[in-house]
């Protein structure tokens, strides 16, 4: 029986009696690859163009990470994307300047989620789509000249700009 590749991390998965001279190096990938999905961290530029997370079999490779940050000022709207069938949890952290556009972080053929800019996101891919699992949520003062609504895409995002005020408080629904 030949060597597989599990589902979702793209782990090798040996089979019995195959490797030999070789199994140490492909279980120590297999362990770096799992540090990754547990502890990981990659900061991804976004820009014009959607980006796709890659998941190549039986290496590390940045989709795996724990923890991703996007960062750069879009000019475009954009989609970050992960491969079809990947079942797997992320921290997603969207440090962008939006500039007006929308990002949204997704499955190749499935939906997403429209992020906002300067949150943080708990968001996991049940193999078909991305989902919100948690918000960390920020607060700070605002005046009301800080506040647009950005409506672009399936969703919405309230944007604050400018120097924080007293007067109003910001709580994302």
């Amino acid at each position: 029986m030949a060597n597989s590749t599990s589902a979702s991390l793209k782990l090798t998965v040996q089979a019995t009696g195959e490797n030999s001279g070789t199994w140490g190096q492909i279980t120590n990938t297999n362990l770096l690859i799992l540090e990754q999905a547990i502890g990981g961290y990659d900061a991804f530029n976004v820009t014009n163009a959607s980006r796709a997370l890659t998941f190549t079999n039986g290496a590390v490779s940045n989709g795996k990470n724990e923890v991703i940050k996007l960062t750069g000022t879009l000019a475009a709207n954009v989609n970050v994307t992960i491969p079809d069938s990947v079942e797997k949890t992320y921290v997603v952290e969207d440090s962008c300047n939006h500039a007006g556009f929308t990002l949204t972080f997704k499955t190749t053929s499935g939906t997403g989620v429209l992020l906002c800019e300067g949150h943080t996101y708990t968001l996991y891919s049940d193999g078909t789509n991305v989902v919100k699992a948690g918000e960390l949520k920020k607060w700070r003062a605002i005046s009301a000249a800080d506040l647009t609504v950005n409506t672009q895409g399936a969703g919405f995002c309230l944007v604050f700009s400018g120097d924080a005020t007293t007067g109003w408080t910001y709580k994302e629904k």
